[in-house]
C-alpha cells in the first residue's frame, strides 16, 4: 500500500495570497497618501490670478478700463517666500490702484514688519488704500500697523469716503472698516447701510467700496455703490466640484458668498478668495486669489 499524500494545512496555502494583497494594499495605500499630499501642497502654494470686467452705469469716458488689483486676507502668519510672488504678479498687471481689503495680519502675527515691507513694494506699483478687517480689529499691533502703513503713504478708510483721481479721472472711494473694529474700541457699532447713508454719496459719480464682509451685501445696496470688493470667506475653506465652498465665517455652512461676482440691486460685488490662510492653515481644491477687475461702461 502506498504512503499517503501530505496536504499543506488550508491555513499555510492561503498566507502567501494574502500577504501579497496587502503588500499591494499597503503600497497602493502609500502612493495615493503621497499623490494626495503633493497636490495638496501645490494647491496651497499656487496663486491664482482672476480678471473680471465690471460694467459700470454712467461710467465716465475716462475711467473706461480702469483697473484695480485687490489685495485681501494676506494674514502675515502665513507669508513665508509668498509676499515676492506677489509683488511680481501686481506689478505685471500695472494697476491704477491697490484696494486692501482687510486681514493683512492676524492675531498669530506676533510683529509687523514684514506687512509695511510688502505694502511698500506694492505701493510702488499703485496707491494703496486699505480697509480693516476683523483680523486686524481683534491684534494688539493694530496701532503700530496702521502707524506704519500711514506712514508709507497707506490711504487708511475708516468709515469715510473720499474722492480720487485715477488716471485723470474722479473716483469717489469709500471704506467700511470691520464692525469688529468699532466693538474693539467702544465705539457704537452701526450698521453699514446707517454709515453709507450718512456719507451722501454723489449719485453722478462712480462709487468703489471696499467692505471686508461679503454677507453683508444687502446692505451696501441701494445707496449709490456701484462696485463693493470684499474678502474674509477664504473660498469657502475647501471648494468641492458643483457645490462650492464647505464653510466661512459669519456665514457657517454651504455659504452663498465666498468667490466671484454678485449683482445685487444694481450694486457689483467681488469677493476675493484672500492670499493667505487664517486658523484654519489649509486650503483644499482652492488656491489663493488675486483678484483684478477693469471698470468698463454698461
Amino acid at each position: 500500500m502506498s504512503a499517503p499524500l501530505s496536504v499543506a494545512p488550508p491555513s499555510v496555502v492561503s498566507r502567501r495570497p494574502r500577504a501579497r494583497w496587502a503588500a499591494t494594499g499597503a503600497l497602493a495605500g502609500l502612493l495615493v497618501a503621497l499623490l494626495g499630499g503633493g497636490w495638496l501642497l501645490w494647491d496651497n502654494r499656487r496663486l491664482d490670478i482672476t480678471g473680471y470686467d465690471v460694467p459700470i452705469d454712467q461710467l465716465p469716458p475716462g475711467a473706461e478700463g480702469l483697473s484695480i488689483a485687490q489685495v485681501s486676507d494676506l494674514h502675515a502668519a502665513s507669508f513665508g517666500t509668498f509676499p515676492q510672488r506677489l509683488v511680481a504678479a501686481v506689478d505685471s498687471a500695472q494697476p491704477d490702484l491697490i484696494a486692501i481689503t482687510g486681514d493683512l495680519i492676524d492675531v498669530r502675527t506676533v510683529a509687523t514688519e514684514q506687512t509695511p515691507e510688502v505694502v511698500s513694494q506694492l505701493q510702488q506699483s499703485a496707491p494703496c488704500y486699505l480697509v480693516l478687517g476683523n483680523h486686524e480689529a481683534d491684534s494688539d499691533l493694530r496701532p503700530d500697523l496702521l502707524r506704519e502703513l500711514e506712514a508709507l503713504g497707506v490711504v487708511i478708510l475708516r468709515d469715510e469716503a473720499v474722492t480720487v483721481e485715477v488716471a485723470g479721472t474722479p473716483l469717489t472711494l469709500v471704506g467700511l472698516e470691520d464692525p469688529r473694529a468699532a466693538a474693539s474700541t467702544d465705539r457704537k457699532a452701526s450698521s453699514p447701510r446707517e454709515l453709507l447713508r450718512a456719507m451722501e454719496l454723489p449719485e453722478a459719480a462712480t462709487t468703489v467700496l471696499l467692505a471686508h464682509r461679503p454677507e453683508l451685501l444687502g446692505d451696501y445696496t441701494g445707496v449709490g455703490v456701484d462696485l463693493v470688493l470684499s474678502g474674509h470667506a477664504h473660498g469657502g475653506q475647501v471648494r468641492v466640484p458643483g457645490i462650492g465652498g464647505v464653510y466661512a465665517p459669519h456665514q457657517g455652512v454651504l455659504p452663498v458668498l465666498t468667490v466671484g461676482v454678485h449683482l445685487r440691486d444694481g450694486t457689483t460685488m467681488v469677493i476675493s478668495r484672500g492670499l493667505g490662510n487664517s486658523i484654519a492653515g489649509v486650503r483644499v481644491n482652492n488656491p489663493r486669489e488675486l483678484v483684478l477687475v477693469e471698470l468698463t461702461a454698461r
